[in-house]
């Protein structure tokens, strides 16, 4: 197993662990979460910016503020979909965003979409409907959260990659958790819900493997291309459906299932094939 594909592991549990804390405090208000996350995210990153001696401001302010308000609603939106629906569920409609990502290429960079795009397009569309079309256990304002939270994340890449060609990266990571503290963090400190210690020990876990899951999904792709950690990827899926099921009694239909597979092969065939495009060119 190549280090890249051991990154990714860690990367990814991680982050499930972050998504199974998140679910696990529902009586904590979502803006709390985000505004607790935000310092601890915050504390690391002017630790690295001051070991790496990186001018933190950058120099597209405007698009590095745009960046991190994207990123807020798309946090808004995942935590809420992440209380509300089947964690399955919620993590497999968070992985469209490379389809609404390719969308925005289309659209603003002018980036063609061949009729394979639009066959894999389809297939998680497919996914989609079978995930809430034929579920009345999934309430469609929730649904659409999801979606919408998907929708903002793929704004935020699509900013992040507009970005790479002047800014650090550790300054890009460094707006999120400073413009998410100055806009969330005085209603929060208004509006403080006094967490017990075992929500207050989750807090604290969320903010820990939110980094850590930063760090290592960073280093993988410094190790390995897209392409080489997509499989491993997908393991946050199964862990989520894992984790609804042992923690929360998350039982999904056969229908859910085929969703969430129809998507997953979207997503795979969609990055397998981009891959074997740059290696043609």
């Amino acid at each position: 197993m190549s280090k890249g594909v051991q990154y990714m592991f860690i990367s990814i549990f991680a982050f499930s662990i972050m998504h199974l804390c998140v679910k696990a405090i529902p009586s904590v208000p979502l803006h709390q979460i985000i505004t607790i996350r935000s310092a601890i995210s915050l504390i690391f990153c002017i630790y690295m910016l001051n070991t790496s001696g990186i001018n933190p401001w950058g120099i597209n302010k405007v698009l590095l503020m745009l960046r991190a308000m994207v990123g807020i609603l798309s946090l808004f939106a995942f935590f809420y979909s992440v209380q509300h629906l089947p964690l399955g569920v919620a993590i497999t409609i968070s992985n469209l965003i490379p389809l609404f990502t390719l969308t925005m290429a289309a659209l603003f960079l002018k980036e063609k979409i061949r009729i394979h795009h639009i066959f894999f397009f389809l297939i998680c569309f497919a996914g989609v409907l079978l995930i809430k079309g034929f579920n009345s256990d999934i309430d469609y304002i929730d649904f659409l959260i999801c979606l919408s939270g998907s929708f903002f994340a793929a704004c935020a890449h699509f900013l992040v990659r507009k970005l790479r060609d002047s800014e650090h990266t550790e300054v890009i990571i460094f707006y999120f958790p400073m413009v998410a503290l100055l806009i969330v963090g005085p209603y929060t400190l208004l509006h403080w819900y006094e967490p017990d210690w075992q929500d207050g020990l989750l807090l604290c876990v969320i903010g820990l493997t939110t980094h850590i899951g930063q760090v290592y999904l960073t280093r993988a792709y410094e190790y390995e291309e897209v392409s080489g950690v997509t499989n491993v990827y997908f393991a946050g899926i199964v862990l989520s459906v894992v984790y609804g099921y042992i923690f929360f009694d998350e039982k999904l239909p056969l229908q859910t299932w085929l969703g969430i597979i129809l998507i997953s092969g979207g997503i795979y065939l969609s990055s397998m094939n981009k891959h074997k495009a740059k290696k043609e060119n």
